[in-house]
């Protein structure tokens, strides 16, 4: 039920706007956008760029039931139950705020067969007094909290992320409109687009095209005829992330039964381990083990290959000496204050208990997909991985094949 203050949709100065200056985003919006938030009063109109706009459109976020996220990936909100709406700010947790709904209208489109909620509010969700004028008469245009104007996120390889990703291609303003393309045709293949086990490069092929697409505007934009390496990789780990949640459960379904086998011969090997040797340590180099179990809560490809070279890392680091049963290749740790160098093939052979343990430790109702990783990995990358990252995840690559088609050594 509307106020009895509240204008008309079709009398508001945001929602014509909308509809005629970004025609192209309110036809989106229509077709996948689960709520539309249209501000009833503005302060001034000659601000309203597609960044404002593209913060009051929202589509269902794909990791909470109940929260929306805008179609520039920068806000959340959540309905409340008293006709209002809480308003997350995604970046740099700035909080949340609540924001009165004072008309609520829902919208069902037969021909699409679907249905979202407009719902009108008194300001805007965002600042849009973001425009000042200089003494020389241009524009400037400032950053809304909690950015400042001269704020470009850090972008560092060795702690590179999803989230810093995109923190990083969100700050650079040269490159805007070919980072808000980018974004929504992601948007469109999270949504429309079908992933078929046996059909997963057809995905890759489109992805890498919209990497290329948005690299070459990118560099036009910014006037460049160089590769910005910064830019590159983290447009890989953005994409990656991005469409992680879709193609997921496609690669588990891809490498069930590499990863079944995977487990059946572990299980074996784990066996024999028992009953010709009494002197395993199954604590082994704990701290390796946990980082390895940090695989599946990583979205990127990127982050994934990190995360294995760090795990040998602390492998290989272990102030330890390492004792090898020749009989049945396992390996047991002993502290010492005189750590010894490991060399490539003890590495290999300490990587591959690692793994074991893993496997061997973890929960009866869950299931490790190493496989489905090593896969994700390979594929889902654009470019070449840091040489050191590249070594660990080729190891990486080298259990797995050993552990997958050795059975009969074990």
């Amino acid at each position: 039920m509307a106020s009895p203050d509240t204008l008309e949709l079709e009398e508001l100065v945001f929602y014509q706007q909308l509809i005629s200056n970004f025609h192209d985003l309110y036809t989106r919006a229509q077709q996948l956008c689960s709520i539309l938030v249209i501000p009833q009063r503005l302060s001034t109109t000659s601000s309203l760029t597609r960044d404002i706009f593209e913060s009051h459109v929202f589509r269902p976020s794909p990791c909470y039931l109940r929260k929306h996220v805008s179609w520039n990936d920068k806000y959340e909100i959540e309905l409340d139950t008293n006709r209002a709406i809480r308003f997350f700010y995604k970046k740099d947790g700035a909080g949340e705020k609540r924001v009165k709904i004072l008309s609520q209208e829902d919208v069902r489109d037969s021909i699409r067969q679907r249905s979202y909620s407009i719902l009108i509010i008194e300001q805007p969700l965002i600042d849009t007094n973001a425009i000042k004028n200089l003494p020389n008469g241009t524009i400037l245009k400032s950053i809304r909290k909690p950015l400042n104007l001269s704020s470009i996120s850090k972008f560092d390889i060795t702690t590179a992320s999803y989230e810093s990703s995109f923190m990083f291609l969100d700050s650079l303003r040269d490159i805007e409109p070919a980072f808000a393309k980018l974004r929504t045709a992601l948007f469109l293949f999270n949504e429309t687009y079908v992933i078929l086990p046996k059909f997963v490069e057809n995905a890759l092929d489109k992805l890498r095209q919209l990497r290329v697409e948005f690299l070459l505007e990118s560099n036009k934009l910014s006037n460049r005829n160089y590769a910005d390496r910064d830019i590159e990789l983290a447009s890989e780990i953005y994409i990656t992330g991005n469409i992680y949640t879709k193609v997921w459960p496609i690669i588990l379904q891809h490498n069930e039964n590499k990863d079944q086998i995977l487990f059946e011969n572990i299980e074996k090997r784990q066996r024999n381990e028992q009953k010709y040797s009494n002197q395993i340590n199954l604590n082994t180099n704990q701290t390796a083990l946990n980082e390895l179990k940090k695989l599946d809560d990583l979205k990127s490809s990127y982050e994934k290959a990190k995360c294995i070279r760090s795990a040998l890392d602390l492998t290989v680091a272990a102030k330890t000496l390492m004792i090898v049963d020749p009989k049945s290749s396992a390996v047991s740790y002993h502290s010492s204050s005189k750590p010894m160098p490991m060399a490539a093939d003890e590495t290999l052979t300490a990587f591959i208990d690692l793994i074991c343990q893993l496997i061997s430790s973890a929960e009866p109702n869950v299931r490790i997909r190493l496989s489905a990783h090593e896969y994700y990995t390979e594929k889902f990358r654009f470019s070449p991985l840091p040489q050191a990252i590249d070594y660990a995840f080729t190891t990486y690559r080298g259990v797995l094949e050993y552990l997958t088609n050795s059975s009969s050594w074990f």
